[in-house]
C-alpha cells in the first residue's frame, strides 16, 4: 500500500508542477450531459443520495459532482477509514462520482490524498486537480483551499492549462469556495472573499461559462457574465444571508432544506433545476 500511495502522490505532484492534469472522460447520451450536483454532504449523504437516485431512475445522470466537504467534521484519515461508508449511498447509484476537496476534507487528522487513493467503485478522483472532457463541455476541477489561504496561485495556471486547447462549446469550473454567493461565505471572511474575487479575471480570460461550488450550505443560481451555481445543501443546510441582485434562484430567503441541483448541458444551452431530498423539483428549469 505504501508503494502505491507513493506512486500516486508522485503522479499528483507531477500534475501540479506544470505537467498536464489527469483527465476523466464522460460520454453524454444523445448530446445531452446530465449531472447531479451536491456538496458539503457529510452525514446527509444518505438523504441527498436518495433524492438523486429517484431522479436518476426517471432520467439517468451521466455523473454526480461533489463540490467538496465530502466528510464531516473532517476528512477520512486513510483508505481504511470506516467513515467511507458516508459516501456509499452516492457511489452505489451507479454513475461516476466526481469529487473535489473542501476545507473540511483537510482539517484535523484528515489525509486529503486518501480520497484520491481510495479504490471505491464509481469514485473517480484522480488528483487534487483534474480535467473532465465530456464532448459538449470541458471541466476544470480545482482545489481552492490553498488559493483562499494565499499559499498558491496554481488554480489560475490549472484553469489556463485545462482550457488552452479546449474545443468544447462550454467551459465549466468546479471549486469548493464560491466566487460569488448570497451565503455567509459570499461575504465573509473578507480575506478569503477577496482572494476568490481575484480569480474573476482568469475566469473571464479562459471564457468560463459556469462556476460550480459548495462551501455555502444552500442552493443558488446567479446569472451574470457567467453562471454561478452554489450547491452545498447536502447536509446541515443554511439559508443565504443576503440575496445578490443577479440571483435568479431562490427568489427569497426562506428555510433551507437538504437538496441538490441538476445541470443539463446541450450544444446550445445550459439549464439548471433544483430538487429536494425526496427528488421533488423545487424550481422550474432555469
Amino acid at each position: 500500500m505504501r508503494i502505491v500511495r507513493a506512486l500516486v502522490l508522485v503522479f499528483v505532484a507531477a500534475g501540479l508542477d506544470g505537467g498536464p492534469l489527469p483527465e476523466v472522460s464522460l460520454a453524454p447520451k444523445n448530446g445531452v450531459l446530465r449531472l447531479a450536483v451536491t456538496g458539503d454532504t457529510g452525514e446527509g449523504a444518505d438523504a441527498v443520495a436518495a433524492g438523486i437516485a429517484k431522479v436518476h431512475a426517471q432520467k439517468p445522470f451521466d455523473a454526480i459532482v461533489l463540490t467538496g466537504d465530502n466528510f464531516y467534521p473532517c476528512g477520512v484519515e486513510s483508505v481504511e477509514d470506516p467513515r467511507w461508508s458516508l459516501v456509499t449511498a452516492l457511489t452505489s447509484i451507479g454513475v461516476p462520482v466526481l469529487p473535489i476537496l473542501g476545507n473540511h476534507d483537510s482539517c484535523g487528522k484528515a489525509d486529503p490524498d486518501a480520497q484520491i487513493l481510495a479504490p471505491i467503485p464509481n469514485w473517480q478522483f484522480p488528483a487534487r486537480e483534474y480535467a473532465v472532457r465530456a464532448g459538449v463541455a470541458d471541466f476544470a476541477f480545482v482545489d481552492t483551499n490553498p488559493y483562499v489561504k494565499g499559499r498558491s496561485r496554481e488554480l489560475e495556471s490549472s484553469l489556463r492549462d485545462v482550457f488552452a486547447s479546449s474545443k468544447a462549446r462550454w467551459r465549466v469550473i468546479v471549486g469548493h469556495h464560491p466566487v460569488i454567493s448570497s451565503g455567509y461565505h459570499g461575504y465573509f471572511p473578507r480575506d478569503e472573499v477577496n482572494r476568490m474575487r481575484k480569480v474573476i479575471p482568469t475566469l473571464r480570460e479562459v471564457k468560463a461559462d459556469l462556476y460550480i461550488c459548495g462551501h455555502d450550505h444552500h442552493l443558488e443560481l446567479i446569472r451574470g457574465r457567467m453562471l454561478h451555481l452554489v450547491s452545498g445543501a447536502g447536509s446541515a443546510p443554511v439559508p443565504p444571508i443576503k440575496l445578490r441582485l443577479s440571483t435568479v434562484y431562490p427568489s427569497e430567503i426562506r428555510r433551507e432544506r437538504i437538496g441538490f441541483a441538476v445541470v443539463e448541458i446541450r450544444a446550445k444551452s445550459i439549464r439548471v433545476r433544483f430538487y429536494d431530498a425526496k427528488g421533488r423539483a423545487k424550481s422550474e428549469w432555469l
